[in-house]
């Protein structure tokens, strides 16, 4: 780690000062003799008009112009600043350009510096204790740490028990710490003048590092704890383990999965979900190979749980339920307003045990009675169709799955064996599943190594997933059946397809789910099922809320127009 070595004289002689002493700076300020103090020892910038204001939140370019105004540090004369929401002609810009010379600042890190954010009070005395040299102690016992808003375990702990030791402590609430206080200009100049009188040489060590690099802590976290409103967050965790009266009530497992519950719920996306331990199991069900319940993918859209798609075969299909229905009753029971979860836990049940469901359909109630039973998740089946003598094969898939890849190649092996003049390949109410299943699966139709489909990332870059080229089916005619309930993974497939002209889209408009989501779990079985992309068909249609619109429109009906329409193509 290198250092930079800044000799400070000590002046005893306030009179070595050009300019006069902070004319905003009264003398029954609670900061003024620490003010007065590091101003007269020359360990405080000149300011415009004398002015100080001591009480105004400290900035981001505040606290660097603080530490190495204090640390006596020679300031670059120029700036040249690479950061979107900095001034290079600011008053504040020489020192921030210091700071990165000396490995202060990685300039690098963010785009944005955020010249306007109010700084915390464990960053700002993070930063100074790193900067300065100060020593933090890294073991010590729980009884010796004085404020009860700190746990031992902290990572800010052996700051907070730094400043203790300095005397660093809040005039009101002298117990608490306050991590995410916002400190004022004077506070900052406090907290400096005690690390001077406790320094007991007349030099001072301005350790010289990438800060963002050796934080205890991540930028998310840095973020986090540098808002405003996460203050408040704490301020109301720390009353409730403190001073809440039903103290029987408090269980803290409950309350950090409620805040994270209502963070996601707070989110405009309608894919991203969080479900807790005793409710993951409803989402992982939809992915599993075999559950009970009747055989539907359902979604909060616009705060309605609306059904995204049947399976195949299922009883919600025989029963008559359908995409885009939205459920306001099960069981009698009205579901509007309620989480996804609540009515996932009110769907599924034994097998044999019956469901009465209640849906909204075009302004229209209709309601359905179907009985539960064990939904094996089978990805694909397959037949030989005979149409006008001609032998056309015949691929239903009911999702995307681990296995669909496998299975669905294993299907069209077998087809291809018994001559077919080609395939018809039935994607409707299919609700998605894998997206990497999809892509290995659209390989299998051309032999050329083709994009299946571009990803939009959160950070603005494109990644274009590419098939392996297998080439299984190439040179086949292929028609694809898609319908409302085509979604996500085979709208995928449905649009590569479309896209290079290998496939006609026989049926209705599809779904519209153009977002790939990303699922995790943690150690407690609770979940957490995130968007992580926006997604383009390959001649980047975006069909997000819109769908896939067919070459042939045919609308569904009795003895199944779509399927016959799709036979009278070969």
């Amino acid at each position: 780690m290198k250092k930079l070595i800044l000799s400070i004289c000590i002046f005893l002689l306030s009179g070595l000062n050009v300019f006069a002493f902070y004319n905003d700076v009264p003398l029954e300020h609670p900061n003024y003799n620490s003010i007065k103090s590091l101003y007269d020892l020359g360990k405080l910038p000149e300011e415009a008009n004398n002015q100080f204001h001591p009480d105004e939140k400290l900035k981001r370019p505040d606290l660097y112009k603080l530490i190495l105004s204090y640390a006596q540090a020679a300031i670059s004369p120029t700036a040249n600043l690479k950061y979107k929401d900095t001034d290079n002609n600011a008053e504040y810009a020489p020192y921030l350009q210091t700071a990165i010379d000396i490995q202060m600042l990685n300039e690098g890190e963010n785009e944005e510096f955020g010249i306007n954010r109010a700084v915390s009070k464990h960053l700002a005395l993070s930063t100074m204790f790193e900067t300065l040299g100060i020593g933090t102690p890294s073991l010590f016992s729980k009884e010796i740490l004085p404020f009860i808003d700190i746990k031992s375990t902290s990572f800010i702990a052996p700051v907070a028990k730094k400043a203790a030791e300095l005397g660093i402590v809040e005039q009101e609430e002298s117990e608490k710490f306050k991590l995410a206080k916002r400190i004022t200009r004077g506070e900052a100049v406090e907290y400096l003048y005690k690390i001077y009188k406790d320094d007991k040489t007349p030099t001072i060590t301005l350790t010289v590092e990438n800060f963002s690099n050796n934080s205890q802590y991540t930028k998310t976290e840095q973020e986090l704890l540098n808002n405003e409103n996460f203050s408040i967050f704490l301020d109301v965790w720390s009353r409730l383990q403190n001073k809440y009266y039903y103290q029987e009530d408090i269980n803290d497992d409950n309350l950090i999965r409620g805040a994270i519950k209502g963070m996601v719920d707070k989110l405009s996306d309608k894919y991203s979900v969080y479900e807790e331990p005793s409710e993951s199991g409803n989402l992982l069900s939809t992915l599993s190979s075999e559950y009970e319940g009747i055989g539907i993918i359902i979604e909060l859209i616009e705060d309605q749980i609306t059904i995204i798609a049947p399976f195949q075969d299922s009883p919600a299909e025989k029963a008559g339920l359908k995409a885009n229905d939205t459920i306001i009753e099960i069981n009698g029971e009205n579901v509007i307003g309620q989480t996804l979860d609540y009515a996932a836990s009110k769907i599924k049940g034994p097998a044999g045990s019956e469901v009465k469901i209640k849906v909204l359909r075009d302004k229209t109630e209709k309601s359905f009675t179907t009985k539960r039973a064990s939904i094996t998740n089978t990805s694909v089946k397959s037949k030989l169709i005979e149409e006008n003598g001609k032998k056309i094969g015949y691929i239903s898939m009911m999702n995307f799955g681990r296995s669909s890849y496998q299975e669905f190649k294993d299907a069209a092996t077998e087809l291809i064996a018994k001559n077919p003049a080609g395939f018809i390949i039935d994607l409707r109410n299919n609700p998605g599943g894998y997206l990497d299943a999809a892509v290995d699966i659209i390989g299998l139709f051309t032999t050329e190594k083709k994009t299946a489909v571009i990803l939009k990332n959160a950070d603005g870059s494109q990644e274009s997933l590419k098939t392996d080229g297998n080439g299984l089916l190439n040179g086949y005619k292929i028609i694809v059946l898609i319908n409302q309930g085509s979604a996500s993974a085979s709208e995928i497939m449905a649009g590569a397809l479309q896209d290079y002209k290998i496939a006609k889209l026989i049926g209705t408009t599809s779904f519209g789910k153009g977002s790939a989501q990303e699922v995790r779990q943690y150690y407690d079985e609770s979940l957490f099922k995130y968007t992580i992309s926006k997604w383009l068909t390959p001649n980047r249609q975006e069909i997000d809320k819109k769908g896939l619109s067919p070459d042939k429109a045919v609308e569904d009906g009795d003895n199944d127009p779509q399927l016959k329409a799709a036979k009278a193509e070969f």
